[in-house]
């Protein structure tokens, strides 16, 4: 947490003469987990630092527990972004200070040795990572954000029957460890922490930096980087309301060091692109990758009540590197729970009646399809489609999840797939083995 020392005074939100004309050793565009960790170490350092983040500076006290206030306030484009292909999937980005790490689930999960051994490999980081270095910084971020695994008192009853479920199929999971202070259980992660107790960047590494000198310009949108001689010299940016659009004035921040970019990898294309850079090379935007995943609803004999009890508590990557898929439970409270329950009318008030009964688990995919993003006006167009193999690796994973479901006492199934009945007894668990191998016949979501 901040120490409470006055920042209000590197804060800007708009240009009240029309125009700010300033600068900085370094720039950082994005305030999300990479941006404010890069304003962090860079301020450490001694550099002078300015940032800037398209979205407002949400507080705890303006989340109620619903998830439109937290799609309007921040989540970008309302949580309507997309990629496009054989599909729609849902791309779920922030949107605000502290990006997504105010709207995650708070999981912290350090780099697998496996997959720093494939960059070494195939993208020759070696001269410019070493493990040992890493293995400091995952041990600073831990130390700084307060991570250590769910506390059983907050644990909730989703995330304890599939730990359960696991171990009795003697699979390889966990307890996740989240960077939290004082969590009380409320499943609100993603619709932001009411009581601030997720260690979000909001409230750790943007004020930090900010304390050690660095400036803040929010509700501001980085529209092009300045490039002269072949050097990025200056940020272009223009204060507007982020719900309105209402133009605010303008920022120019001149760079004298660098700037870093950390505007995801969907808008960091597109600014650059806006900028000029990296047109030439053809590759710009290309190459798109992500963890889309789809989700699966059991219906258990009692109670579980999936808006009680930290929001992602148990997580399993035991086939992660065979199968690439990963399983994280998420809960959820029932505003968002309702729009994964199948039928309309009567038949939809009828299923709505097992909701307290419900689990969820997600299906992460290591997907190997790769997408590409071009800027649209002020947002981007992303193409992504799932590969045969993609699909196929959803489906088992699925599967499993439904085995490990069953093992903890569910009674049935609701398996979101189109071509399956909308829900399925636990010992119809083969259905899932003849599930279509169509990707636009699963309902997917993308967030990372």
């Amino acid at each position: 947490m901040s120490s409470g020392k006055n920042i209000s005074d590197k804060i800007f939100d708009r240009a009240p003469s029309g125009e700010i004309i300033t600068d900085a050793d370094f720039v950082v565009i994005g305030t999300g987990p990479s941006g404010a960790t890069a304003a962090k170490v860079l301020t450490d350092a001694g550099h002078q630092v300015a940032m800037i983040e398209e979205g407002r500076w949400v507080k705890g006290e303006e989340f109620d527990g619903s998830s439109f206030t937290a799609q309007k306030k921040c989540y970008r484009e309302l949580g309507t972004i997309a990629a496009m292909g054989k599909n729609m999937i849902p791309i779920i980005q922030g949107r605000c200070v502290g990006g997504g790490s105010v709207i995650n689930a708070a999981i912290i999960w350090r780099l697998p040795e496996d997959v720093f051994e494939r960059w070494l490999t195939e993208f020759k980081v070696g001269e410019a990572l070493a493990w040992k270095d890493l293995e400091k910084a995952f041990e600073a971020l831990e130390s700084d954000l307060h991570v250590k695994p769910v506390s059983p008192e907050v644990m909730g009853r989703n995330n304890a029957l599939l730990l359960e479920g696991a171990n009795k199929l003697g699979l390889e999971s966990r307890i996740i460890p989240r960077n939290e202070r004082g969590c009380q259980g409320l499943a609100q992660c993603t619709s932001g922490c009411p009581i601030n107790a997720k260690q979000t960047t909001a409230l750790t590494y943007v004020p930090w930096a900010m304390e050690k000198g660095a400036r803040l310009y929010l509700s501001c949108r980085a529209h092009r980087i300045q490039v002269e001689q072949g050097r990025a010299k200056a940020v272009l940016a223009r204060f507007e309301d982020p719900l309105t659009g209402e133009p605010r004035g303008k920022l120019t921040v001149h760079a004298r060091k660098g700037i870093v970019v950390c505007a995801t990898p969907i808008q960091t294309p597109c600014l650059l692109w806006r900028s000029g850079i990296g047109r030439s090379s053809g590759q710009l935007g290309r190459h798109f990758t992500g963890h889309p995943g789809a989700g699966l609803i059991c219906i258990y004999p009692d109670e579980v009540r999936l808006w009680e009890g930290a929001t992602q508590g148990w997580d399993s990557e035991h086939f992660r590197k065979d199968w690439k898929v990963k399983f994280e439970a998420l809960g959820m409270h029932p505003d968002l729970l309702t729009s994964r329950i199948p039928g309309i009318g009567a038949e939809f008030k009828k299923n709505v009646l097992d909701a307290g009964r419900m689990g969820n688990v997600g299906c992460a995919i290591v997907c190997q399809a790769e997408g590409r993003v071009k800027p649209l006006g002020k947002s981007a167009q992303i193409s992504y489609g799932l590969g045969a193999e993609d699909v196929f690796n959803l489906r088992r994973g699925l599967k499993k999840i439904a085995e490990i479901m069953v093992a903890a006492g569910a009674e049935s199934l609701v398996p979101n797939i189109y071509g399956l009945p909308w829900k399925i007894g636990k010992d119809e668990l083969k259905l899932l083995d003849e599930a279509p191998l169509d990707p636009k016949c699963y309902t997917l979501v993308m967030t990372h």
